[in-house]
């Protein structure tokens, strides 16, 4: 089979491997379509070098088969001797991590804050395998460029669930910022969207979402100036200081301030702890998402709740997935995908 190998920062190659033969208790998936996630672009670039599936750091080589690809849909090929409840033929996607199940957070639902969280993605690659109880099925008829949004419907889901207000900024009109504002507005909430890049701008208004104008959205204090007339929670779909600053200034008192964007290589902010108490700001993370969210996301996706396909600007093959990546760096298209056939 064909497979992503990462030889060191930008720098991938598509290589010939062997086909993984599954365990008595996984499946093996042929892929049909992947999406292009910021995770994805930070391993590309070599910023992050978190464990994946059986590495103790992601380094170069052939046993980074596959990257860190996790906004899949594919194919149930074969089962192992043990599998249960799934079929060959099968369309599914899967946990991007595996969870124990036993420790204190598994125990309350939190399985995105397992302790002994482990990374499986392979996803850049013709075929992998994944332990069949952290697999999804999704019913044969789905289109398998809704079917590849359910991971990061289901993280989207996870942050948007942090803000109870029923009125939202969210920092970013990037594809996830994008998929916020989509999911809640299903929702029924009053969404604002801050974004300094005009295409962006633009392309969040021609889908119907309230967007503030460039000029207006790189000044703080015109922000909340227009949106003083209600209690607005603030998601940071983009990571670094600057973004979680400006989410923090623009946030009402008493409202969630939700950090969802990671920060590569990490930053640090100062904060005038007064202005928590005084004000009671809640600054929270998101991570991931819980099988709850990802219920969810699949749920959405099969009855085509959402308009997933308008977030879809650019599909390239996977021979072609250096270029791809190059263009999600780019930053020029919304959503990108990837196709095995």
């Amino acid at each position: 089979m064909k497979a992503a190998i990462f030889k060191g920062p930008s720098n991938i190659e598509i290589s010939e491997i062997p086909i993984p033969k599954p365990g008595p208790d996984e499946l093996l998936i042929k892929n049909i379509r992947i999406g292009i996630c910021p995770t994805d672009l930070r391993y590309y670039k070599g910023l992050r070098k978190e464990s994946t599936y059986d590495n103790p750091l992601f380094t170069t080589g052939i046993d980074t088969y596959g990257l860190s690809g996790h906004e899949v849909v594919g194919e149930v090929v074969e089962l192992g001797d043990e599998v249960k409840g799934f079929e060959i033929g099968d369309i599914v996607t899967h946990e991007t991590f595996t969870y124990c199940g036993n420790c204190r957070y598994c125990k309350d639902g939190l399985i995105n804050l397992c302790e002994n969280k482990k990374d499986i993605a392979r996803g850049y690659s013709e075929y992998y395998k994944v332990p069949y109880k952290f697999v999804y099925k999704f019913s044969k008829s789905v289109d398998p460029k809704f079917g590849a949004f359910a991971e990061p419907l289901a993280v989207v889901i996870h942050a948007v669930k942090k803000v109870p207000q029923k009125n939202l900024a969210i920092l970013g009109a990037g594809p996830m910022g994008m998929l916020m504002a989509i999911y809640s507005r299903h929702l029924g909430k009053n969404v604002v969207l801050i974004e300094i890049k005009k295409s962006r701008y633009e392309f969040a208004r021609s889908l119907g979402i309230n967007a503030l104008p460039p000029d207006i959205s790189v000044n703080p204090s015109t922000i909340k100036e227009i949106l003083k007339d209600s209690i607005y929670g603030v998601i940071s779909s983009i990571g670094g200081r600057s973004a979680v600053e400006n989410a923090i200034s623009i946030a009402s008192d008493s409202a969630p301030i939700v950090i969802f964007g990671g920060t590569y290589p990490p930053d640090f902010i100062a904060l005038d702890l007064n202005t928590v108490h005084y004000s009671e700001k809640i600054i929270t993370g998101s991570t991931d998402h819980t099988r709850e969210d990802m219920k969810e996301s699949i749920e959405l996706i099969e009855k085509k709740a959402l308009p997933l396909d308008k977030l879809v600007t650019k599909e390239f093959n996977f021979q072609e997935l250096k270029n791809a990546f190059d263009a999600a760096l780019n930053g020029d298209e919304m959503k990108i995908q990837v196709t095995f056939v």
